[in-house]
């Protein structure tokens, strides 16, 4: 079976991660998958090390639909003749694909974010309806509130399946090169970490964070808060965390290329976000053993399980946050538990080659029904 995957991002986000999680575990003897990118964006090198074959287009960069972008993807589709086309928003992609007779479109959905009530409306909720169901023959919401979203906006129920990111396992460092990490950032043998891995941008709630980390220092002065990732708020987050008092307690790491070193050094994993649709971040530590805690928005609550491996507090409720917080580290039988739910969990369910098995099982079984169709 022959698959195109089209993504327009020229940096790497949670679409690009996603599917490179997939290409390291597709069934090369059942598929043969190229990917079709911008040219020169960060995720075709990636690519090309994992043995797979790049297509890079001129048009369409970091756009969902470019008419010069549709056009030249139609050459690509007639001269690859895919069986499947599947889209990480792009709707470049699929109008080429529905153009060009390509038997199955497939579109991944990868966001949460709750639509602007006219857009779950008429007349808007049926013209997206409209596109959607026209051109996807089957969408994957990467959680329950992305199909919840999708059917919001006119998407057809039945088109849609929700497959969970799955992610690869972080690499366990020795206890020598945790000491040396611990070390590298000032930590003591005695300072409990707690770290959050997010973009500093404001859906991600760093403040709410910062608030219950100032709320827990005063309990437990050992306490230690590692804010990982990089964003347009980095100087007003310093500044705030600053006025919280809590400057000293706080480390602000910057951008990581790999956070498995830091997961790897940290007691409790915290998402504090406004918005998600199945966090990496917090697959990532699970993959670990490091319980988390996380606010109650849809995404988080579906790959979670409030008191088997992770506290769930309501957002913005920061004094919620603190008391998990503080529960987690008077607690250690405790957090010894939800650190065996949740590798237990990931094993079972978010790896990225349980999420790539469901993948494959669904071209199979929506090409079978094409056929069929006939």
């Amino acid at each position: 079976m022959k698959i195109l995957h089209v993504l327009s991002d020229s940096n790497i986000g949670g679409a690009g991660m996603l599917l490179l999680g997939a290409l390291r575990h597709f069934d090369r003897e059942k598929f043969e998958i190229s990917v079709v990118l911008p040219k020169n964006a960060e995720l075709v090198p990636r690519v090309l090390t994992l043995g797979y074959k790049v297509i890079e287009i001129e048009n369409g960069r970091d756009a969902s639909y470019d008419k010069k972008a549709t056009k030249e993807l139609m050459q690509i589709f007639k001269s690859e003749k895919p069986d499947i086309v599947h889209t990480h928003s792009s709707l470049s992609a699929r109008i080429a694909a529905r153009r060009c007779r390509v038997p199955l479109i497939f579109q991944t959905h990868h966001c949460a974010v709750v639509p602007p009530k006219y857009k779950t409306v008429f007349p808007m909720k049926t013209v997206l309806g409209l596109i959607n169901n026209h051109y996807s023959d089957a969408v994957i919401a990467t959680a329950p509130v992305a199909r919840d979203i999708l059917v919001s906006m006119g998407t057809k129920k039945e088109k849609i399946h929700v497959i969970i990111n799955g992610a690869e396992p972080l690499r366990a460092l020795t206890d020598e090169e945790k000491r040396e990490k611990r070390s590298a950032l000032g930590l003591a043998e005695e300072n409990f970490v707690f770290s959050i891995v997010a973009r500093l941008e404001a859906v991600k709630d760093h403040r709410t964070f910062i608030l219950a980390a100032s709320e827990t220092a005063k309990v437990h002065p050992n306490a230690r808060f590692l804010i990982i990732g990089g964003g347009s708020l980095e100087a007003s987050l310093k500044s705030f965390a600053a006025d919280c008092g809590v400057d000293d307690k706080i480390i602000f790491t910057g951008f990581a290329p790999d956070v498995a070193e830091y997961m790897n050094i940290t007691d409790v994993n915290v998402n504090s976000s406004f918005s998600e649709t199945s966090c990496l971040a917090i697959s990532e530590g699970m993959s670990l053993g490091v319980p988390a805690i996380v606010s109650d928005c849809a995404g988080n609550t579906s790959l979670v399980k409030e008191g088997e491996n992770a506290l769930v507090f309501a957002t913005e409720d920061s004094e919620m946050l603190a008391t998990a917080m503080i529960t987690l580290i008077e607690n250690r039988e405790l957090r010894e538990k939800f650190g065996r739910g949740a590798r237990e969990a990931f094993d079972a369910e978010l790896r990225a080659s349980v999420m790539t098995k469901k993948m494959e099982e669904l071209y199979i079984s929506e090409y079978e029904k094409k056929i069929a169709g006939r």
